[in-house]
Formats: C-alpha cells, sequence, structure tokens
C-alpha cells in the first residue's frame, strides 16, 4: 500500500469510487457523498496536499480528503474535517482505513493544524485517538445534530492543541451536508 496525492486528472474517477462504495451502504445512496468531494474541491476549505488516495498494485483501493473546518465562523486554518473517508470494498477491513487515517493525522500534524473534527462510528474512531467533540467545547449545530452527540468527534494534533478552540461544527457551510 502506498498513499499519495489525487491528480486532477483523476478527479471524476475519484468521486465515481466514492459514489460506488457510499452507494452500498445501509446508510446512503452515495449521492451526497460524491457531491461532498466535488464541492469541497471547489470551496477555499480544500487542502490539495490532503486529498489523498491509496493505491496497491497501481490500483486505488482508499480515498480520503482534510480540508478546513470553521468553528463558529473562527478557526478554519487550524481544524480540519475529514469527510469522505472511502476503502474499496473488496478492500474492507484489511487494514486500509487504518492506514489512511494513520498517515492523514501524522500529515496534518506536520503541516501544522491543530485538530481534525469527523462524523461517524465511536468505536472506530476511538482507536486512532477521536474523542467526543463536546470534551473539547465543540459541539454539532442545531441545523445539522448528528445520529447521537458521541458520533461528532474529534482529535487534537498536538498537545493541547484545541485547549483555545471552542464553538459550534456547522456543516450547512457545503450545500450537500444540509439537511
Amino acid at each position: 500500500m502506498k498513499i499519495r496525492l489525487v491528480n486532477k486528472e483523476e478527479y471524476r474517477v475519484i468521486e465515481d469510487f466514492v459514489y460506488e462504495i457510499f452507494k452500498n451502504t445501509d446508510y446512503s445512496d452515495g449521492v451526497a457523498e460524491k457531491a461532498l468531494v466535488r464541492e469541497i474541491r471547489e470551496k477555499h476549505y480544500y487542502i490539495p496536499q490532503l486529498d489523498l488516495v491509496v493505491e496497491e498494485e497501481g490500483a486505488i483501493i482508499g480515498h480520503f480528503i482534510l480540508s478546513k473546518l470553521p468553528i463558529s465562523n473562527k478557526y478554519e486554518n487550524e481544524i480540519l474535517m475529514l469527510s469522505p473517508v472511502s476503502v474499496a470494498i473488496n478492500h474492507q477491513r484489511q487494514g486500509v482505513g487504518k492506514y489512511m487515517l494513520q498517515e492523514g493525522i501524522k500529515l496534518a500534524a506536520k503541516m501544522g493544524y491543530k485538530g481534525i473534527i469527523v462524523e461517524g462510528d465511536y468505536r472506530y474512531y476511538q482507536r486512532f485517538g477521536f474523542r467526543t467533540s463536546t470534551e473539547f467545547g465543540i459541539y454539532a449545530s442545531k441545523k445539522n445534530l448528528p445520529p447521537s452527540e458521541e458520533n461528532l468527534m474529534a482529535i487534537e494534533l498536538c498537545e493541547n492543541g484545541m485547549a483555545n478552540i471552542s464553538g459550534e461544527v456547522d456543516y450547512s457551510i457545503y450545500d450537500t451536508l444540509r439537511h
């Protein structure tokens, strides 16, 4: 497995890859996730160095994006959103996601970001050091509440990185995520 940046020529391929993975889940038809990838790339929150794929024998088997995320309209150069995270169906439960997250966390820390926010399965993300975001004083906006409080998580990328950061996560900065 190796991790690398997405090339511009691959944008459509990656959008289709994301769609194919999410359309096979119980909770999505893949349309929103595909649209989200495109929308992130069109906004000023996009960080090309954090739009990454994992390859094995020349084939893309995983993809994720870390992008800037304002918290209460502040801190957008300090906090990142991890979404979406996609692993090819025939490569799930084989360590691809773990590899992507570990590498992404290391890279974001090296680039000087303070923390990452993710909405997802608490049991999965806690293995990487993510904790319920409310422990950091970061709450979901009433406009787009997660299924439960513990689904919105955060991780600090340096010691006390989020000590002075608090507020509300409002995903409505993306049309795709407006509920």
